[in-house]
């Protein structure tokens, strides 16, 4: 009994180190991608990047956290300390690594609205259609407010927040320690809910067309493809499974929801395009998109449910040492 105890707790520290080392090099990753952004395009990809690692900071975090019920109830008061300095600097990593993304966010919006421009643009098969739709889109949707000088001054502004944002949680991080406290049962308990609310959710969504749900859904989906990132293919075959699936399925509705802001947008052109050729052309082009984005979304959905709960269970908490 003692022989597997032993190696119950080596399986839930390994998991833990893994975990930890993940953390600090995404916020490592967020963080540099942020310098020197000298041109548009520079700035996209590194806004991209940072906001893409963030996201892993979002979904690994928690899983690092001590809810100290086993080791602090029985090792007093100095474990007790260590597991609040730990989870102390977890809080500080995520609310910095949360504010940096919300300054990063309409930078974000802006980029998503032009690459799904150009998603729907190339559908056109003649080249000068697609250069004209383009024109006025991008006229109409993402310089109809603010002239690209304006454009470039802002978001300048925002990165520079988003470098001293970035600063502190590096800084939180480095508090965090080489060996922070780590509970393996909060993490695999952590990870299982996310799975059953996002298949209850994701159920719900699909029988009512809730796009509310939907978007939990999206959420759910991505930080369960996140949190399992860093242990690459040291996992069952059916957490493997799952993650692949759930990072599917993100995807697929992360796509839908940028192209049903498209359609939002589009009132404005609908508006000043009213009767034009270009604008039905525009609306069809959409509208298939539309129709196979939700092809997409309903294929990753039926995949995503049909993952058994038992066979994840078990998947989970062996990868934890539970």
């Amino acid at each position: 009994m003692s022989n597997r105890a032993d190696d119950i707790d080596q399986t839930g520290a390994a998991a833990g180190k893994l975990l930890v080392g993940a953390l600090r090099a995404s916020i490592m990753l967020a963080d540099a991608a942020l310098d020197g952004l000298d041109s548009p395009a520079a700035r996209r990809e590194g806004v991209r990047t940072t906001r893409r690692e963030l996201k892993a900071v979002r979904a690994i975090a928690p899983l690092c956290r001590d809810a100290g019920a086993t080791n602090g109830a029985t090792n007093g008061a100095t474990n007790g300390a260590t597991i609040g300095a730990s989870n102390s600097a977890i809080d500080g990593v995520l609310e910095f690594s949360t504010k940096t993304n919300q300054l990063l966010g309409p930078l974000r919006d802006r980029d998503t609205l032009l690459r799904s421009i150009h998603r729907i643009v190339e559908r056109f098969a003649d080249a000068d259609t697609r250069r004209v739709a383009r024109t006025v889109l991008v006229a109409t949707l993402i310089f109809s407010e603010s002239d690209r000088r304006d454009e470039a001054a802002y978001s300048a502004a925002s990165i520079d927040r988003a470098r001293r944002s970035m600063r502190s949680a590096r800084a939180a991080m480095a508090s965090l320690g080489d060996a922070p406290a780590f509970d393996p049962t909060h993490a695999s308990t952590l990870l299982l809910r996310n799975f059953r609310a996002c298949r209850a959710e994701l159920d719900a969504a699909l029988r009512t067309s809730d796009l509310g749900r939907l978007h939990e859904c999206r959420k759910r989906a991505t930080f369960l493809a996140l949190a399992l990132r860093p242990f690459e293919d040291e996992v069952s075959s059916d957490v493997r499974r799952m993650r692949a699936r759930a990072k599917r399925l993100a995807a697929a509705l992360g796509e839908d929801r940028d192209l049903a802001l498209l359609d939002v947008e589009l009132r404005v052109a609908r508006a000043q395009l009213a009767g034009s050729p270009l604008a039905s052309a525009i609306d069809d082009a959409l509208r298939l998109a539309r129709l196979e984005s939700i092809a997409r979304v309903e294929d990753a959905a039926a995949a995503f449910l049909r993952l058994g709960r038992g066979r994840i269970k078990r998947g989970v908490a062996s990868l934890f040492g539970v």
